[in-house]
């Protein structure tokens, strides 16, 4: 099966058109049920003429009552004093990469990759593949990884799956070894250690990431294992951060949650339901935040921070508050701002994040986080709506979650609308040594970049160490949608359709929504040599060719 399946885009760049039919793939496989059952919508802006509704309707699979539920608090997981496996009981990664020099002894942690079983429809048990917590079980979403800035870790995921697997930390500055590439496979019955040295590009401030999330990233695979449950946080804490909490400018650990958002199909006995010839990308009609749909989260009347994660593989959200309260936004991607930006709503492409502050000091004692953006089932090409024109969203949202807002007043954090948060050091334009173009699009049935599928072994860029490069990324596909991650490093944006970006995009990302326009970025090639991807996060893309590779010499 892994050979199979290693060969696909080598396959694809020898078949014609019309052998592409005959297999199947030049159009989604799976047909899907007519849409039933309940909506919930509420929430109003008086913005918007579209009051439409399309996967929104709750249909397929049993019925759910929403905010019946509690949020569910990933588990954080504990460090182990030895790995279980004595044949191999150090770290079997080279502890001298680039990184781990002068750093003091890594910390070790074990996750297996297992099948399990877990509630995540109320009366019934969902198969799933997850990661490991504390206790042995497999968890969905998996447990967090909390670790400190400059204090290496050392993670020994060993896989137990039936399918071969591949650990990406996406947002973080990793070396090559321990990147994930997607040909870098565990194969059932084995394991890898990765290695994070947990440090900033220039033990720089203003490059230090703080909000990441590791999953699965092996190549062709990758829709189906994220989507059957390999994906969790990395969140991570420095002297900055640390010194805004304690100067009572940001809310505390008890205060701080985070929320992954994820979309799902389920059967008539709760079981996911995966169609792994749709390349257009895959849409769910089931709204899951942590693993359980549509919770409620009590909470008390003052300042919450919320990392919240699109995590879903294809679908586009566009967030907002059922008050018309503004979010406080002080992170975007992996980084935070420089200073914290006030949002009316918040649209997540998917990998994207963003991190948020929510007041509920003078909030009703209901409020809804709710979704204004539509998806066809069978259609993975991007929202009904389009992205760039929020007047003409959907007027009543999707809720996705239920806050209770309980006692009474009190001021748990001054962060407000302007203060500052982290320094940012832009790329100087001087810096620049060369312009690369990448143009991604849809070609004989599946996805290119600058017309040619994904090849494991094929360098499309060779950037060389400590220079900095001007990107150029072109969404050639029409009314498709792309959001396209780069590994390794901050990408620092300088144009979007030609035109500056926003407050909220114009420091530091990872991932960046292309809609039908270009991107234009500037990007430095610190600390780690060697081979990385560059690819479209709509997983089913990126599966189906969408990818590239960057080798930093």
């Amino acid at each position: 099966m892994g050979m199979r399946r290693r060969r696909r885009c080598a396959r694809l760049r020898r078949l014609s058109r019309r052998e592409l039919v005959k297999m199947g793939l030049l159009a989604s496989g799976a047909a899907m049920w007519p849409l039933r059952g309940l909506q919930a919508a509420v929430g109003d802006d008086d913005d918007s003429d579209d009051d439409s509704v399309d996967d929104d309707d709750f249909g397929g699979g049993p019925d759910v009552i929403p905010f019946e539920r509690d949020l569910p608090l990933p588990e954080v997981l504990e460090p182990v004093t030895e790995f279980s496996d004595q044949n191999f009981p150090d770290p079997t990664c080279p502890l001298d990469v680039p990184g781990f020099g002068g750093l003091p002894s890594p910390v070790l942690y074990e996750v297996r990759m297992q099948a399990g079983e877990q509630e995540i429809i109320p009366g019934f048990m969902t198969e799933f593949w997850g990661y490991t917590g504390n206790s042995g079980f497999p968890l969905y979403p998996g447990p967090t990884i909390k670790v400190e800035r400059n204090k290496p870790i050392v993670v020994r995921f060993i896989n137990e799956l039936p399918v071969e697997t591949s650990i990406h930390n996406h947002g973080g500055h990793t070396g090559a070894h321990s990147d994930g590439f997607p040909n870098d496979f565990i194969f059932p019955g084995q394991f890898k250690d990765y290695c994070y040295p947990n440090i900033a590009p220039d033990d720089d401030d203003s490059e230090f990431a703080t909000f990441q999330w590791y999953h699965d990233h092996a190549m062709d695979i990758t829709g189906e294992n994220v989507y059957m449950g390999l994906a969790a946080f990395c969140l991570l804490t420095d002297h900055v951060e640390q010194n805004l909490i304690d100067m009572g400018k940001l809310p505390g650990l008890d205060f701080d949650i985070p929320m992954v958002f994820q979309d799902r199909l389920f059967d008539s006995q709760a079981q996911l339901i995966y169609d792994p010839m749709d390349h257009d990308g895959v849409i769910g009609n089931r709204f899951l935040a942590n693993g359980a749909v549509q919770p409620r989260f009590h909470v008390k009347r003052c300042k919450y921070r919320f990392r919240i994660l699109n995590g879903s593989n294809a679908r586009i959200y566009a967030l907002k508050l059922s008050t018309g309260q503004k979010f406080l936004q002080i992170g975007n991607d992996s980084w935070m701002l420089p200073q914290a930006v006030e949002r009316a709503h918040l649209l997540l492409g998917a990998a994207e994040r963003a991190d948020v502050i929510i007041d509920f000091t003078d909030a009703p004692d209901e409020v809804f986080l709710t979704n204004h953006l539509t998806h066809d089932l069978d259609d993975g090409r991007g929202p009904q709506e389009d992205i760039d024109r929020p007047r003409k969203w959907q007027r009543n949202g999707t809720p996705l979650v239920k806050f209770i807002v309980e006692g009474t007043p009190e001021n748990n954090a001054t962060i407000g609308t302007g203060d500052l948060l982290r320094v940012h050091t832009p790329i100087d334009p001087g810096e620049i040594v060369r312009t690369r173009r990448f143009e991604f699009d849809r070609s004989h049935g599946a996805w290119v970049i600058n017309d040619r599928f994904f090849d494991p072994d094929r360098d499309d860029a060779t950037p060389k160490i400590g220079t900095a490069e001007r990107w150029i990324l072109e969404n050639d596909s029409g009314v498709w949608v792309h959001p396209i991650h780069l590994h390794l490093e901050a990408h620092q944006i300088q144009r979007i359709n030609g035109k500056a970006p926003p407050p909220h995009m114009a420091a530091k990302k990872d991932t960046v929504l292309l809609g039908d326009f270009s991107a234009e970025m500037f990007m430095k090639f610190r600390t780690f040599p060697g081979r990385f991807a560059f690819h479209c996060h709509n997983l089913e893309h990126e599966d189906m060719c969408m990818m590239g590779v960057f080798n930093v010499q």
